[in-house]
């Protein structure tokens, strides 16, 4: 029986300031072309609009000063907001379809964006086109947070991945929403980090149980 080995490239996306950095303009632009209806659009905007904010500094304020920019910290309609932007950020992207049969696809949860492809020039190409899409929209790539790891079960010996004015470090493994990836593809580290995590639970609770 012959043995398929797969190579699939990642990289791992991070952005500065997420939250802070998007520009309202363009996101409430967005919003229309998603079809959200213009209503809802415009109670968005005013929602955000005359936003004001103080910084307290050993328990003295500093006079307010406006934002103009970024979504509302705490606010439960900021997360649907900048997912959507995400969502206009992909669609520009045109990559529908999976990983078996395209060979780029991009997946995003929250604020964190992962692009695979099984070929590096067209990781480059999606990771630029992702990169100039969010930029337009207020939102700067992390260098030194984004990751880059080649997923293949033969020893694969690479530099880190350099794209325009960004250098990406590669790594043979990382957690990533939670969970703990390796290049090999390899669950024992996951099966490890989860019960050093229950027992730590267990423990914690020891005085609640006895």
């Amino acid at each position: 029986m012959n043995i398929i080995y797969i190579y699939i490239i990642c990289v791992y996306i991070d952005f500065k300031q997420a939250f802070d950095s998007v520009n309202r303009s363009r996101m409430l632009n967005d919003l229309m072309l998603l079809g959200i209806p213009n209503k809802l659009t415009q109670l968005v905007g005013v929602n955000m609009a005359g936003s004001r904010a103080t910084v307290r500094v050993d328990n003295q304020y500093t006079p307010t000063f406006p934002i103009t920019n970024g979504v509302r910290q705490g606010d439960a309609l900021s997360y649907i907001i900048f997912d959507l932007i995400l969502e206009a950020i992909i669609r520009k992207l045109n990559n529908t379809g999976r990983i078996g049969t395209k060979s780029t696809q991009i997946f995003a949860y929250a604020d964190d964006v992962a692009i695979l492809s099984r070929n590096k020039n067209a990781l480059k190409d999606a990771l630029g086109n992702t990169e100039s899409a969010a930029r337009e929209r207020g939102l700067i790539i992390n260098e030194n947070k984004t990751k880059y790891m080649e997923a293949t079960r033969t020893a694969v010996n690479g530099n880190h991945l350099q794209r325009r004015e960004y250098e990406f470090e590669r790594v043979k493994e990382l957690s990533y929403l939670g969970s703990q990836l390796n290049q090999i593809n390899s669950t024992n580290c996951e099966i490890k980090a989860r019960i050093i995590s229950g027992n730590r639970c267990y423990y914690s609770c020891g005085a609640l149980m006895k």
